[in-house]
């Protein structure tokens, strides 16, 4: 898998390609793209740029990192919800904070902290309107687009991966500011944005200096700010971040891109269910089959020995009294191979009567005729009306409830064998 990372930047875009292949990442290329001002321009020059990682870099995915001044953040102190209802919640929330309404923004969200009964939540958006010209460039070119993000998050992600300070500020200098962030317990608890300019120095000194802790600096800072600041310094690039953050989970998870365009996940669950039941069936099968086997030629050889006692027997006593002994065994084996054809009888009417999308976990036949079974089907409730039909089957019930798991339904059933 071939991952292109683009980070756009006031006038110029940083392009990362990164390369997986058997869990190994490798770089394949990064490179600067100047952009012009004319907005009709840029665009020119992202469908170009887009083109060129798919025909001449081969890249399969495209992540794009938008810069930190194109994002509302908010942190947000909410009641204890689950993840459906805070989207809701949210979405009211930031019309306090938005100008335009919610519905014009793309947002996603993190819980920074919980209580028993609040959580604080950071909320970052964006205008759907300044994505648009980046999705139709994207989807020109043949990229399966993998994600949105913000190019100083992933800054930030990639600070904390590293494990260097759980407690810490970190600052990374673009183009034209300085984004910070003060972290805690490694979860970013405040955010501040400073221009470029003679004033940045002091005031990143003040905000530093209110915070405490460690310093951290990345990309491109100006002198004054290094030698005003007690500063550590973090190699970056935003672009090779933006690239990885396709490849795995981040501490600050955010992702932008609309949930229409979001690349299909395959779910190999219900595949990896059905190959365990079929091998399960065909175990049970070939056992079965095999004890049945060796059983009918056991009573094959009793069979011979019952012609061989009647043809050497010397008197009618002696015969009958070893006939008597072979006929007890002969029944014990009949009752026997009895028992083995009916589990292969049960299976063999519950493959004709039951639907083709129920798989079968478990099954077992007592003495007494009654089957127990369990499995999964995408509905439980309509296996009680095919094996109802059944000649074979009697008095069908649900033993337990039927629990939904992966889109399918758990179920355990007891009936009895009719006759």
């Amino acid at each position: 898998m071939r991952i292109a990372g683009v980070s756009l930047e006031d006038s110029f875009l940083s392009v990362s390609i990164v390369d997986k292949k058997i869990g190994i990442i490798k770089p394949v290329k990064s490179e600067d793209i100047k952009l012009p001002l004319s907005e009709q321009e840029r665009t020119s020059v992202f469908k170009e740029t887009f083109r060129r990682l798919k025909e001449d870099y081969k890249a399969d995915s495209l992540v794009i990192g938008l810069n930190f001044s194109s994002f509302s953040h908010n942190f947000i102190d909410m009641p204890s919800l689950s993840k459906a209802d805070m989207k809701n919640a949210i979405l009211y929330e930031l019309e306090k904070y938005l100008p335009l309404p919610p519905e014009e923004y793309t947002y996603d969200f993190l819980v920074i902290s919980k209580t028993q009964n609040r959580m604080r939540t950071l909320v970052l958006s964006i205008r759907k309107d300044k994505l648009n010209g980046l999705f139709g460039a994207a989807g020109d070119s043949g990229l399966e687009l993998a994600g949105v993000r913000c190019s100083f998050i992933e800054g930030l992600n990639e600070f904390i991966a590293s494990g260097k300070v759980k407690d810490a500020v970190f600052i990374y200098a673009a183009e034209a500011a300085y984004y910070l962030a003060e972290l805690k317990g490694q979860m970013p608890v405040l955010f501040k944005a400073v221009p470029k300019g003679k004033d940045a120095a002091p005031e990143l000194e003040n905000i530093a200096a209110s915070i405490g802790g460690d310093i951290y600096i990345s990309g491109h800072p100006d002198p004054d700010v290094l030698n005003k600041l007690n500063t550590k310094t973090f190699a970056l690039s935003p672009a090779n971040a933006i690239a990885l953050s396709a490849l795995k989970k981040s501490k600050v998870e955010m992702n932008f891109l609309p949930a229409g365009l979001l690349p299909e996940k395959k779910d190999y669950y219900p595949y990896a269910i059905g190959a365990m039941t079929a091998l399960a069936v065909a175990i049970f099968f070939f056992t079965e089959i095999y004890s049945y086997y060796k059983d009918y030629s056991a009573l094959s050889n009793t069979e011979k020995k019952i012609e061989q006692i009647k043809n050497k027997a010397s008197g009618p006593l002696e015969t009958r009294k070893k006939m008597e002994t072979i006929y007890e065994k002969r029944k014990l084996l009949h009752e026997f191979q009895g028992k083995r054809n009916l589990n292969i009888k049960v299976l063999t009417e519950l493959s004709r009567v039951l639907p083709k999308d129920v798989w079968l976990t478990g099954m077992s036949v007592d003495e007494k005729g009654k089957v127990d079974m369990e499995g999964f089907a995408k509905r439980a409730a309509g296996i009680i009306e095919p094996l109802s039909k059944s000649k074979l089957f009697r008095k069908i019930e649900f033993v337990s409830p039927i629990i939904s798991q992966d889109g399918q339904e758990k179920f355990s059933i007891r009936l009895e064998l009719a006759g």
